[in-house]
């Protein structure tokens, strides 16, 4: 039997990670933020003042990044169909610990 339609699903990830130049992530997130193809015409900040404070938070920045759906850009016969990437300063939220399923 022929599956014809995907089959869709989830996967939760969690990372720590070490950040030891904050500063590069910050200028690589502004940087990308400059490049992309965004109308500010539409926007209540310009792109300088955008950039400004993507760079000066490293959460934010750091989440924008993070590159999500290479982690399957090998699998054959997977797409990636967008993400959330979000993170956090210090320990883990105990809702993402191994085997903690109350957050589904």
């Amino acid at each position: 039997m022929e599956q014809t339609e995907p089959l869709i699903m989830q996967i939760y990830c969690r990372l720590e990670v070490a950040v030891t130049d904050p500063e590069v992530i910050g200028k690589l997130a502004g940087q990308q933020l400059r490049e992309a193809e965004i109308d500010w015409s539409r926007r209540e900040e310009d792109l300088e003042e955008a950039a400004h404070q993507l760079e000066s938070d490293l959460t934010q920045a750091l989440s924008c990044v993070i590159e999500h759906d290479r982690m399957i850009e090998h699998l054959p016969g997977v797409e990636s169909r967008g993400g959330l990437v979000f993170t956090a300063f210090g320990k883990p939220d105990d809702r993402f610990r191994p085997g903690f399923t109350d957050f589904l």
